[in-house]
Parts: structure tokens; C-alpha cells; sequence
């Protein structure tokens, strides 16, 4: 009863949701969502698919591992890929391409989720984290087909909502023949909503078995490598909002250490003038990443406005802000910066990344930091503590490595899905 109930509210909202759907339709390209697809109205598969759901970055960056794991494997799987936001759109297609189709998720009404899997023809559905669409669940379900809960999470406040609409939480939860939660915690929460414990694995968080590449010239910042005295920290992914916030706190930490060096990068490339203005405006002395002939050792900023070279920043600078996170984006993506050893600082908008963060700032690999004074007082205080900042760096590394390994065991459990 509760899901015809649930339903139908849904009807009632979905011109409210078609409104928006039409707003997004001219956006530009990179953010345009074809709200057929929304309906169901996708071009029909030739063949059986396996069709994985992930509904923003964070979790789009999980599937990404999954399937090119799974791609080594059998390079012939016909794999669909449905996001929910532009973000995950946008991680998919820019990383996956053309190994993969992409489409925008499907509303949750029964018809337009009948169209859109006989369109497809999904042999199984493997979902991201935590996305539970009673009537999505309900009709693979009826028509046998398994869905898989991948990189589980459930946190306590998200089970005790859950718990309040008990009836169809277990109606939902008996849909999955395999939950792979993230740790234990998460397990249990998953077995009390009604998942068979004989259907629950733990098998880590996939997102620790990325694999970055560090592309570009060794000298990324010349000049400033010669002394061993100068010491970097980098704003990495800044967004509008954030830039300001960073660059005042480098004026701070430059009235304590008058060598000190800040990189910042713009997470857009339409930004990078933007920024450069107001690292100028601001009274820097600066040079820009794209430009050789203007490096100086003398200057205090430099703007990275190149593309593809963030993790060799990360490698040679000293200590790493994660932007996206003092204003509510939801963060960037941290374990990059703590796989090579570097103390992580960032604001409190971490919710692309939670469960990470959440790991990092347990072991002390990284700390978060909301104003102008408490980030300059966390560089200052790394920058003169060696020490300090050496063992932050491995404790945010050691979390990296002991956390690896849940890519395999999630490849070994949906193996006999495929």
C-alpha cells in the first residue's frame, strides 16, 4: 500500500518535475539533460546490458573503477550507465567514453521504468551506494532481474528514516540478491532494514583502489624547488567562492613566513582569468602555470591554468587544500593528494567524499579548516613543523593503503551476475 501511496504522490508531482527537466534542456551542452531519457525514451539495446546507477560523482567515480576493472575482464559486457546529476554524467562520459552508454536515470513510475529496461535489457542491475527507488526495485524484482547494492553506505540517521517507513524499507531491501556494504557498521544497518545476512558482504570502500597518474614535467613550479627552505601549498579545484577565502589566508601565512608559496587551481578552465585577476587585485606577485617566460622564484602565487597536471602538483607541493569544500559543491576528491603522502586540509563540504573525509580525519590525515584564519593557522602551523606535517602526510597515506582491496573483492562477488 505504501508504495501505490508513494506513487501516486509522484504522479502528482511529475509536472513539477518535468518544469524542471525543460529549465536543465537549455543549459549549456556540458549540463543539458534530454528529459526522454528521464521517461524512459532511450534507444534500444541490441544486445543484454548490465546497467549500473550512480547518482553523482562520488559515486560515478566507484562505478568508473567497477566497470574498467570489469572491462579488463571481459571486454566484450555491453554496459549501460545511468547518472542522476550533470556531475556524474560528466565523470562517466569524460572516463569511460565510448566503452560505455551513458544515460540520465530514469524517473521512478512504473511505466517509464518498464520502457526504459526493455530498451536496455538489463541481465542485472548493479547500484551505487545508497539509491532506493521502491518501484524501480519492485519491477526487477518481478521480472527476476538481480540487482546488486555496490560500495554500500548506510549511515545511522539515514536507517533510522528508513526504519520509520519499515514496511517498505524490508519490501526494498528483499529486492537485492547482493548488498556489498562499505564496513560492518554499514552491514548491520543494512541486515536490521531487512537484507538477508547471507546476502551482505563487507568488501571496503572502492573508492581507496583508484589509480592516479601523474602526467607533466617533474618541475612543475620551476624556481621555487631550488630551496630547500621555500615550502608550497596548494588550493586544489577551487570554485567561485572559495579563491578569495584561500588567497587571504596566504597573505596571513606570508606575514608569518615571508617565502612561503601558494599554487592555487581553478577546478574550470573559464576561470583561470578570472583568478589571475583577482590574485593581481589582491597585491600578489604571481605568474601563471601557462606561461614560462613570466615564472619568477621571487613571485608568491602561481595560477595553475593547465589542464591534466593536478596530481604532479600534489606530488611536489608540501601541503594540499581539496577545494569544492568551502562552499557547498560537496568536495573533491581527497584520497588523491593522501595516496602520495601530503596533509589534507579541507572546508566542511565534503559530502561527495564523506566516508573518506570521515577516514582520513579519524587517522589525523587530514583536518578541516572553514575561514581565513583557521586555514592559514593550519599552514603556518605545518609549515614550520616538519615533523608535524611529515606524519600527517603518512597517517593520510597509511588510511590509502590500508583501506585498497575492496575493488577485487566487489569484481569477485558480481562475477557471477554478468
Amino acid at each position: 500500500m505504501l508504495r501505490f501511496i508513494y506513487t501516486a504522490i509522484y504522479y502528482l508531482c511529475a509536472p513539477l518535475l518535468c518544469l524542471r527537466w525543460v529549465y536543465k534542456s537549455f543549459k549549456p551542452p556540458q549540463y543539458r539533460e534530454p528529459m526522454r531519457e528521464r521517461f524512459g525514451f532511450v534507444r534500444k539495446q541490441q544486445r543484454p546490458s548490465i546497467w549500473f546507477h550512480a547518482v553523482s560523482m562520488g559515486e560515478s567515480i566507484a562505478a568508473k573503477t567497477i566497470i574498467e576493472r570489469l572491462l579488463q575482464l571481459k571486454p566484450d559486457l555491453n554496459i549501460v550507465v545511468t547518472t542522476t546529476t550533470p556531475t556524474g554524467a560528466k565523470q562517466i562520459i569524460e572516463g569511460l567514453g565510448s566503452k560505455v552508454t551513458h544515460h540520465y536515470s530514469p524517473c521512478d513510475l512504473p511505466g517509464t521504468i518498464k520502457r526504459f529496461t526493455r530498451r536496455i535489457q538489463p541481465g542485472a542491475l548493479v547500484i551505487m551506494e545508497t539509491e532506493l527507488w521502491p518501484n524501480w526495485l519492485h519491477h526487477l524484482k518481478s521480472r527476476d532481474i538481480p540487482v546488486i547494492l555496490a560500495n554500500a553506505r548506510m549511515s545511522e540517521k539515514s536507517a533510522q528514516k528508513y526504519l520509520k517507513f519499515s514496511t517498505l524499507s524490508q519490501q526494498m531491501m528483499k529486492a537485492f540478491k547482493l548488498v556489498l556494504p562499505v564496513n560492518d557498521k554499514d552491514a548491520q544497518r543494512f541486515i536490521r532494514l531487512g537484507v538477508n545476512p547471507n546476502q551482505c558482504v563487507t568488501t571496503g570502500n572502492i573508492k581507496f583502489d583508484q589509480q592516479f597518474t601523474c602526467n607533466g614535467d617533474e618541475s612543475y613550479f620551476h624556481g621555487w624547488e631550488g630551496d630547500s627552505k621555500t615550502l608550497v601549498w596548494l588550493a586544489a579545484s577551487t570554485h567561485k567562492g572559495e579563491d578569495e577565502i584561500l588567497l587571504k589566508a596566504h597573505q596571513q601565512v606570508l606575514q608569518s613566513l615571508p617565502d612561503a608559496k601558494l599554487i592555487i587551481v581553478p577546478r574550470h578552465p573559464e576561470r583561470f582569468d578570472e583568478v589571475s585577476n583577482l590574485v593581481a587585485g589582491l597585491g600578489f606577485t604571481y605568474h601563471r602555470r601557462s606561461q614560462p617566460d613570466a615564472w619568477n622564484e621571487q613571485n608568491q602565487v602561481m595560477v595553475g591554468d593547465s589542464m591534466g597536471e593536478l596530481m604532479l602538483a600534489y606530488k611536489l607541493t608540501d601541503i594540499a587544500f581539496v577545494g569544492g569544500s568551502l562552499v557547498p559543491i560537496g568536495g573533491h576528491n581527497m584520497i588523491e593528494p593522501a595516496s602520495l603522502g601530503k596533509p589534507v586540509l579541507s572546508g566542511p563540504h565534503v559530502h561527495n567524499f564523506s566516508e573518506v573525509y570521515r577516514e582520513l580525519v579519524g587517522q589525523e590525515g587530514a583536518k578541516t579548516v572553514a575561514t581565513v584564519g583557521e586555514i592559514s593557522e593550519a599552514v603556518i602551523s605545518l609549515m614550520v613543523d616538519e615533523q608535524k606535517r611529515q606524519l600527517m602526510g603518512q597517517k593520510a597515506q597509511a588510511v590509502v593503503e590500508h583501506s585498497r582491496g575492496a575493488l577485487e573483492k566487489t569484481v569477485n562477488q558480481l562475477e557471477p551476475f554478468l
